[in-house]
This record gives C-alpha cells, structure tokens and sequence, in this order.
C-alpha cells in the first residue's frame, strides 16, 4: 500500500526547506558582496598610489608594471580619454595634470561620472575602481604634466582574470527558483483540495463521483470518506428503487381487480371517486418510482442541441393543441451573418430576421437528455395547470444557459412562495383538483444539480417565470 506524506509534514519540510535556504543565500550572498568590495577597494588603492608614482616619483604599487612609450597605439581596440587634476588642486599636488587613456578590446569606459570635487588621486583611484568592477581587460596609458607617455599594466588589479566569482546573480536565480517550486507545491495541494469540493459538488447529486485519491495523506482520507458515503447513498437509492418498483409491479395487479369490480358499482358517482382514488394511489407510487429513478440518474452526458430539444418539446404540445410557445432565442453573443469570407456583424440596414429560435444559432450544452426533457416538460404541465398557458424561450451566455417557462399568471402563487414548493410532496394552495403528487418540481430541481444548475422562480411581465440554469462545462 503506498504511503503518502501527510500535509502538517509537507508544510513543515516547506518551511524548513525556506528557511535554510534563505540563511545560506544571505551568507553566501554577503561573502560575495564582501570579497566583491575588498576587490574594488584595492584596485581603489592601487589608483591612488599609481598617482604619487606617475607625479611625484613615490614607490610604485605592488603588482603594477610601468613601461615608457613614444605615444599611445591608435586604431586598436576602443579608447577611452580622461583628464585628471582641476586647477583647484593645482597648489596641493604641485600643478600637474595627468592625461589619462583606457585601451580596452572589447569595453568603453564612461569617465564623466567620475566625483568632481574630489582629489586627482581619488579620481584616478574611482577610475581604476571602475576598469575593476567591468572586468574587461584594460591596459592604461597615463601622461604627467610636460612628462612622457606611460603604459601601466595590472592584470592581477583590474584585469577580468583577477576579479573574484561573483555568485550573487546565479545565487539569486536559484533561490528564487526554489521558491517558486515552493509556491507552486503549497499551491498544488489547495488546487487539490478545490478540485476534489467540485467532483464532489458536481457528482454527489447522482452519487456516480468518484474522487481521486492522490496528494497528502488528510486528502486521501477525506476523498476515502466521502466515496465510502457517495457508495453508501446510492446504494440506499438503489434498494429504495427497487423497493418501488416492486410495489408498483404488485399494485398493478390488484389495482385492475379493483378497477374491474369499481365498474359493476351501480352509483355512477361513487364509482368515479373510486376510480380516481385508485389512479391516483398508482400516480403517487410511479411518482415516488420516477423521482427515485432521477436521483440515480444512470443516463450518461453527452453533448446535445439545447434548442432542438426544446423545440421537440414544444412541437408535441403544439400538435396535441396545448397552449405553448417556443419565445425566440436570448443570446448575450453578438449577431452575425455567414458569408464566403467569414462571420461578420450583421448589417443594420439589413431587415430584421425572423423571430424564431429555429432559424438562430444551435446551444450546444453536454447534458443528459432524457432526464432534462423530464424537467422541462415538468415545467411545461406546471404552466399548463397553474397558469393556463406556457411560453418557453432560451437565454444563453458563454458560462450558461437557461430554459425559462413563463404562465400566463392568475395562479395566486408568488415566486418566493414556489421556492418552498420545490421539497417532496409539497403542493399549493391553488392545486384544487389538478392532477400531481407534488414531485414535479423536486424532480426538476434534482436534474438541476445533476447539471450543476440551479432552479429559481421569478416574476415575469405576464406571470409566473421558473428558470432553469445549467452550467458550461
């Protein structure tokens, strides 16, 4: 059996692993920028003493190398010219004025930043700082005030070669990348923990959803949880199933008897109160059967014409002469029109199109047929009974669809009242002698959440509205 870790360990070996890792960036990170600033700093030096060697015949530095040419070499590489000693230092350092130029290969090197109001040494100190910090490999050329040209060679102070590893910039890319791998971890395990609430939101209602064991061990435990319960509800529908269709198998039988002896009685009234009894006991049972069977739901989703199915629906009850109407198609998508060169806006001096949900665009949505034609139709005979005429219309939008049923009102029956109609067995104060068992709605509302919708009632401009919404996925 494999073993997964649990999330309080994963979180803590997240943390620690964080941790560590950022105290070994920072110590590496410092040691670096520390070596980086000794480097700069002697090269800073060495500048400073190169000065009151070219000047004033001090001691040259350690490890620069002085070697007298007729002129600098022109036309090799790039180069770059300075002047260092302004006239206010003139009396401090004897009046000299050092010309100063950096041949490099490959760098130019940006000298007007050097600090103005500093002294020569420092100057030619900050720009020995910088042929450090640019790591390219610069000979400089330097000539005193009235003396010869000088070719100054340092490559162990200033010379790529002689600058130390800088590790700051790969240190920086690895510990952000850590980090990121972090994130995306901890981000994983909540995206687990959703994606497991909308399996289990999406297939509780049939009971068919079976979630994924994988991850930390807390998930493991609840995704066992929650099927060995999904197991368990559907189990308990299927034994009330078959407990249903058992009994109205057995009624059939002795509700013919009955019907057939309810015929010999001679009181005409009395036999037809007998007789609706009878049908109706047989209606309550099929009813019970029927919601049953909705609640297992064992058809599987395929993807169907929303808009052909209406249309079937409203063509049956036009044929049989039931007052219903299929209302034209809603769409929060623009109009278009079809041409050789592809799908344009329709034009406005065009004449309207006709109004009529066959000739618009096909709602595609990946639904279970059968039992959505159920609601519908439930919906249909609701209007029918209540409100003496039904009118049906699509709205569509790209995260969801809805099939609405307006009546013609008159059924004294609010909208906030027909949302507590919606439990099992619950029937309204208007039913007076309509036929149902009060499982109409209840069965819409169960093929609602199997579609991952909802079923609402609102107030139309003419009557009562039931909106059924089903959810794109």
């Amino acid at each position: 059996m494999k073993v997964f870790p649990t999330l309080q360990a994963k979180t803590v070996s997240w943390i620690v692993t964080g941790t560590v890792a950022g105290l070994i960036t920072g110590a590496v990170w410092n040691d670096s920028q520390q070596t980086w600033e000794r480097y700069l700093d002697h090269a800073d030096y060495i500048g400073q003493q190169l000065y009151g060697a070219l000047n004033n015949g001090a001691p040259l530095p350690a490890d620069v190398f002085l070697s007298e040419v007729a002129r600098p070499p022109r036309g090799v590489g790039r180069i770059t010219e300075a002047s260092i000693l302004q006239s206010l230092w003139d009396e401090d350092f004897g009046g000299a004025r050092l010309l100063v130029q950096v041949h490099d290969p490959d760098l130019s090197y940006t000298l007007t930043d050097l600090p103005p109001f500093s002294s020569p040494p420092q100057q030619l100190g900050a720009m020995t700082r910088k042929m450090a910090r640019l790591c390219g490999n610069p000979t400089l050329y330097a000539r005193p005030d009235g003396g010869s040209w000088f070719r100054i060679t340092a490559s162990s102070v200033w010379s790529c070669e002689a600058a130390p590893n800088d590790v700051r910039l790969p240190l920086g890319l690895g510990f952000l990348l850590l980090m990121v791998t972090l994130l995306s971890r901890s981000t994983e395990v909540t995206g687990r923990l959703g994606r497991l609430a909308r399996i289990f939101a999406k297939g509780s209602a049939n009971g068919s959803a079976m979630l994924p064991t994988e991850g930390p061990s807390e998930l493991n435990e609840i995704a066992v949880a929650l099927n060995t319960s999904i197991a368990k509800e559907r189990e308990a529908l299927e034994k009330r199933a078959e407990v249903l269709s058992a009994i109205s198998h057995d009624l059939g039988t002795p509700a013919a008897r009955l019907k057939l002896r309810t015929a010999l009685i001679g009181d005409a009234t009395l036999r037809q109160k007998m007789e609706g009894d009878i049908d109706q006991m047989i209606a309550m049972v099929e009813g019970v059967l029927s919601f049953t069977r909705t609640e297992l739901d064992a058809e599987a989703a395929q993807q169907i014409s929303l808009s052909a199915l209406v249309e079937s629906i409203v063509d049956d009850y036009e044929d049989l002469g039931r007052r219903v109407t299929l209302a034209p198609l809603a769409t929060d998508q623009p109009e278009t029109r079809h041409s050789l060169f592809g799908v344009t806006p329709r034009d406005a001096s065009l004449p309207e199109p006709r109004a009529n949900l066959r000739e618009a665009q096909r709602v595609l949505v990946v639904a279970r047929p059968l039992a959505l034609q159920r609601a519908i139709t439930n919906l249909v005979e609701n209007a029918l009974n209540y409100g003496r005429r039904a009118t049906v219309r699509i709205e569509s939008s790209a995260d969801e669809v809805a099939i609405l049923v307006e009546d013609a009102g008159g059924s004294g029956i609010s909208a906030l009242e027909m949302g507590d109609l919606i439990a099992p067995f619950r029937r309204g104060t208007n039913a007076g002698g309509a036929s149902g068992n009060g499982l109409g709605l209840s069965i819409v509302q169960t093929v609602a959440r199997q579609h991952n919708g909802t079923l609402t009632f609102e107030e139309g401009a003419e009557g009562l509205v039931a909106r059924l919404t089903l959810r794109r996925e």
